[in-house]
């Protein structure tokens, strides 16, 4: 009755359940422990259930509490690099002012110590006139102390056109050949200009390696704040879990902010094409404005060599000014000469004529001829010459008017060309300052450079012209002054002429009257006497000023030859700096067109290297997806290693169990035997009874094939529930591998997410929305804090989370650059992943909806295979499995708040990429260990895409605020141009200094690039040494299945074996059974009970068979 009983209530249960299948007496016991460790476990999967919900909520509620925080942490970390960026900026603007203060010293070192030479040589010179001032007086004293005696001399003075000795050697010797000894003052210049120029050159190479220094200094700077930075990207969170952590949860706006920042998009494309169209303009008008002024150069130099070959041309006419002047000096002397001998002449005439009486008439009337004739012949030739003199002087005057009026001219040349180019300059002015490029303003301060310079030579040719004028009106007034002095000697000789009449008038009554008196002779000599007495004197007072005169033009001639040679060095000097000039132009021109061919060399070096840099990041990238893949691929290989592995083990143990269940049974036919043997001496009581037995054994025969029936349909059931579930377990892996599949592409769309999202939290722009929300939030944490009594324990953990925050928002800040230019490509990428994602979430939904129908047919296939198990080894051994899997699960949940530290923790410890390779193997199996045991994964993916499509709401404001840092980004990149403009005008004026800067700054980004090609190579061995690594692995995965294949081949023929084996028992049972016919009741019961247990072992066998 008990058994019974039991029976009914386990047919109740099982029906209850939905098992309706046949339940003998034999697996009772079996059944209802079963069941009961199927109850035990179902309640502890639902209290794991309630303890995993409870634990994500306590983890929402943790993140929910840790945003504001993480909100106010990524705020002060902006605040800190704005500060940093200001103090990098502050220290490039003390740098520079530090380098132009000591360009400055250094420029006024120079100029200083060249004006102490030239007051060196002001002093010299000062010296060197005061001693020839003494000298001057000490020879006219000496002049003066001399015996005035008439000095005639006919050959023409020709020692005042003479030049020096020392420039006659030079124009001799050949241009190799300078002798050391020479003191020219010309080469005394050129070496004082060539040492003032080496000087010039030396501060300017100076002052371009103190910019180059503080060039170098911002270089270094930059690269610290780049390592700063990169030291507090390194050991942050990843970005997944920063986009996990992000607090903005709307979607509502979003197409409305893609489509309008698609408008500003095409806005700025717009102004962009408007603003290049301009800039093309301006271009072609700058290009007009420099041709222009190229023309306006040419004239320039044209008038400067028309005005220094005028001036060339006055120098010269003004030397012959000074030769004539000259000759009109010695002319003069020589007429000096001349009245002298004329009053020699007549002191000769006048003593003879008083003492001695002649004889006759005849006698006197030949001495008076020839001296009357001599007087008149000398009155003539002076006459002449000063004829000759007055021709020349009028000459000289129509010349020098002439020189006046080209000059003039020149002049009004000149300032109109002045006008024009201020002109041209005040059109250049006028124009708007936005639409000059920066290449047009470098040509017109070059330009205006060259213009100053010219106005500076045009000052400097003014002041020679004014000063030679001036020396030109003085020679002019001592022309004056020489013409005064040439007419009162033309008066005295007009005197002398008509004393000289009155002398041969009272020499005419003397010689008509023979026999006078003496009172009338001595009265006549007494005449002559005070006649030639006031000749005597006037003779006198005329040495007096011919000495006086001579001085005067010894005076003349020193000032002449100072003055020529001021001339000549002041021409040759010009000449000098004008030929320096032009060469240093040229070289500067040539050097800066080898600096702007350096420079569009270096710019497409950049370019190139930017683009291999990008290429190589690109690579990089794929090699890392592909690295993942094959981490993924090992993973699922490992995953059916281990599959295959315990399909092995339990195939090992069903032959272990198949070949005990042989052994029982073959003691089981001993035992079969033994009571054959009992029962063929009971034979002959059986044989009375096998009448009555045959109706019983036909109807047991009938029962027994009813049973065989029943068996076959339960052995067909059991076959078709097996490939069921060989089916159902190929779908599910199917649905991991498509979930798994998912989940990478779901983490690689949130990386791409987080790279944009993550990008401009900390912008004031943002803040108030987020100060919104952190209010509510806060409102919600504190609804959270009354249900989570452990959250003010883990406050040090929340800051230790937030320092790992602060490091994953500077890893985030390294991002910034790739997700400056990846934000245009997503812009574009936004709605084809809005609708990825949709598309993703329908497959999702339909993926679930067959999850459901599978785990419900799942179900159904499970609780017929708990109902068909029977054996207690295999139940045992399920359970121990089921508690080992609940205790993991346990351990799992245990462990998922300590998931998060150890990643972290792992990702700061991983400094190689095998140890990284090493980390994510082990987190992957750990997770899918996990994932095996989580039914509600999917939902909680779910809940995790439309978490990021929540995050999308957040781009236009993120957008807007990139926008912004775009145009200030582009602010200071026109500040910078402009710096980095004037920078380029300094470095233009450099000399060869800078560039070898450059080249080695050339050969360090070369080596860096040997470096990151060398990286490279290193990055593709390993990438191949993993590629080997898998091979290998899918090779040892080829052998495992084969032998997996092979096990199976094994297992198929023992079952096939098995098969045969009962189909021979089942057959000698019957055999026996109808020998026995004749046996007693007891014996038949026997036999029925054990023909019963040898169907259950069969229904075993034949399970694992299946299996």
């Amino acid at each position: 009755m008990d058994i019974e009983a039991r029976h009914s209530e386990l047919r109740t249960r099982l029906d209850v359940l939905g098992f309706g299948h046949p339940l003998p007496l034999s697996a009772i016991g079996i059944v209802s422990a079963i069941l009961d460790d199927l109850i035990q476990t179902s309640e502890k999967l639902k209290c794991a259930n309630q303890r995993i919900e409870q634990l994500h909520q306590e983890k929402s509620a943790w993140e929910l509490g840790v945003e504001p925080y993480k909100c106010d942490n990524s705020r002060l970390l902006a605040e800190c690099n704005a500060l940093h960026l200001e103090l990098i900026k502050q220290q490039d603007k003390h740098i520079l002012a530090n380098t132009e203060l000591r360009s400055r010293v250094r420029s006024l070192q120079a100029d200083k110590k060249q004006l102490e030479e030239k007051c060196l040589a002001a002093e010299c010179k000062i010296r060197e006139l005061q001693t020839g001032s003494s000298e001057s007086v000490k020879s006219r004293k000496d002049t003066a102390n001399k015996q005035r005696k008439p000095f005639i001399s006919t050959v023409r003075a020709g020692t005042f056109y003479q030049p020096p000795k020392c420039c006659e050697q030079g124009g001799m010797q050949q241009p190799g050949g300078m002798p050391p000894t020479c003191r020219c003052p010309c080469n005394q210049m050129k070496q004082v200009d060539v040492l003032h120029e080496v000087e010039r050159l030396r501060v300017e190479t100076q002052n371009q390696q103190g910019v180059i220094d503080a060039l170098k200094n911002q270089v270094n700077s930059r690269d610290r704040e780049i390592q700063r930075l990169g030291a507090l990207f390194a050991g942050g969170r990843p970005a997944a879990a920063l986009a996990k952590d992000c607090c903005y949860r709307d979607v509502n706006e979003l197409g409305h902010d893609v489509a309008t920042l698609q408008q500003e998009k095409l806005s700025l494309q717009q102004t962009l094409t408007e603003a290049q169209q301009t800039q093309e303009r301006t271009a072609r008008k700058l290009s007009r404005l420099s041709d222009k002024n190229q023309q306006l150069e040419k004239e320039l130099r044209e008038f400067e060599s028309a005005a220094i070959k005028l001036e060339s041309e006055a120098n010269r006419k003004m030397l012959e000014h000074d030769r004539k002047n000259s000759d009109l000096q010695v002319k003069l002397q020589q007429s000096q000469v001349r009245v002298r001998e004329l009053e020699s002449l007549l002191e000769l005439c006048g003593p003879g004529a008083g003492k001695v009486r002649p004889p006759s008439d005849s006698s006197i009337s030949s001495s008076t001829c020839p001296s009357d004739a001599m007087l008149q012949t000398a009155l003539q030739q002076a006459t002449d010459e000063k004829r000759l003199l007055y021709k020349q002087l009028n000459e000289l005057k129509d010349r020098e008017q002439s020189l006046l009026a080209d000059f003039e001219k020149v002049k009004t040349k000149y300032t109109r060309l002045k006008q024009k180019h201020a002109a041209l300059e005040q059109t250049q002015h006028h124009q708007p300052v936005g639409s000059v490029s920066a290449e047009s303003q470098v040509e017109l301060q070059s330009l205006q450079y060259r213009c100053s310079e010219l106005e500076e030579k045009l000052r400097h040719t003014k002041q020679e012209r004014d000063r030679y004028s001036s020396d030109a009106e003085r020679q002019r007034t001592v022309v004056s002054q020489l013409k005064r002095e040439s007419v009162e000697k033309d008066h005295e000789l007009a005197e002398l002429k008509n004393e000289l009449h009155a002398q041969r008038k009272s020499n005419r009554p003397s010689t008509a009257s023979q026999g006078g008196g003496g009172r009338l002779r001595t009265a006549d000599s007494h005449g002559s006497g005070q006649s030639s007495l006031s000749v005597q004197a006037a003779i006198h007072r005329i040495e007096r000023e011919r000495d006086a005169a001579k001085s005067e033009v010894r005076q003349l001639e020193q000032e002449r030859d100072a003055l020529r040679e001021k001339l000549k060095l002041s021409t040759r000097s010009q000449q000098d700096a004008v030929a320096k000039h032009e060469n240093a132009i040229a070289e500067y021109s040539g050097r800066v067109a080898t600096l702007e061919a350096e420079k569009r060399d270096l710019q497409g070096g950049q370019a190139a290297a930017q683009m291999k840099v990008k290429l190589l990041k690109e690579e990089s990238r794929e090699l890392q997806a592909r690295v993942k893949e094959l981490e993924e691929s090992y993973s699922k290989l490992k995953l059916s290693y281990s599959q295959m592995k315990i399909l092995h083990e339990q195939t090992e143990r069903a032959l272990a169990q198949h070949q005990q269940r042989l052994l029982s049974t073959e003691t089981q036919l001993g035992t079969a035997e033994s009571k054959l043997q009992r029962v063929d001496s009971t034979v002959e009581d059986a044989q009375n009874e096998v009448g009555r037995l045959k109706g019983e054994i036909s109807l047991l025969r009938a029962s027994n094939a009813s049973l065989v029936r029943e068996k076959d349909k339960l052995l067909m059931d059991l076959d078709k529930k097996t490939e069921n579930l060989n089916a159902a377990e190929a779908e599910i892996a199917e649905l991991k591998a498509k979930r798994k599949e998912l989940k990478s592409t779901i983490d690689r769309m949130q990386q791409k997410l987080d790279n944009v999202s993550t990008d401009n939290i900390h912008k004031e722009s943002t803040l108030r929305s987020v100060s919104t929300e952190t209010d509510t939030l806060k409102q919600q944490m504190a609804t959270l804090k009354r249900k989570n009594d452990n959250a003010s324990t883990e406050n040090g953990r929340l800051s230790n989370e937030l320092t790992d925050a602060l490091a994953e928002l500077t890893l985030t800040k390294r991002q910034l650059k790739d997700s400056q230019q990846e934000v245009e490509r997503m812009k574009t990428q936004l709605r084809e992943y809005v609708q990825e994602m949709q598309r993703a979430e329908e497959l999702l939904l339909e993926k679930e909806r067959e999850r459901e129908s599978m785990l419900e047919r799942f179900k159904s296939l499970s609780e017929g295979v708990n109902v068909l198990e029977t054996s207690n080894h295999t139940l045992e051994a399920e359970t121990s499995e089921a508690r080992k899997l609940l205790q993991e699960a346990e351990e799992r949940i245990a462990t998922l708040e300590e998931l998060t530290n150890e990643r972290e923790q792992n990702i700061r410890e991983c400094e190689h990429q095998i140890n990284e390779l090493s980390a994510s193997l082990a987190a992957a199996e750990s997770e899918l260990e996990a994932l095996r045991e989580e039914n509600k994964a999917l939902a909680l993916d779910l809940e995790a895409t439309k978490e990021l499509c929540g995050k999308l709401d957040l781009q236009k404001d993120k957008l807007q605020a990139e926008l912004e840092e775009h145009s200030n980004i582009r602010e200071q990149l026109a500040r910078e141009k402009g710096t980095l403009q004037r920078e380029l005008t300094l470095t233009r004026t450099g000399d060869r200094a800078a560039v070898d800067g450059l080249q080695e700054l050339l050969t360090a980004s070369r080596a860096d690039l040997e470096q990151h090609r060398l990286a490279l190579a290193q990055q593709q061995q390993e990438t191949d040494k993993l590629r080997t690594e898998v091979d290998a692995l899918r090779s040892r995965m080829a052998d495992e299945q084969d032998k997996a294949r092979r096990s199976e081949a094994l297992a198929s023929e023992y079952g096939v074996q098995l098969q045969e084996l009962r189909r021979q028992l089942t057959d000698e049972r019957f055999a026996l059974m109808r020998s026995r016919a004749g046996e007693s009741r007891t014996e038949r019961e026997d036999t029925h009970h054990e023909v019963e247990g040898d169907d259950g072992d069969d229904d075993d066998c034949n399970r694992y068979s299946t299996m």
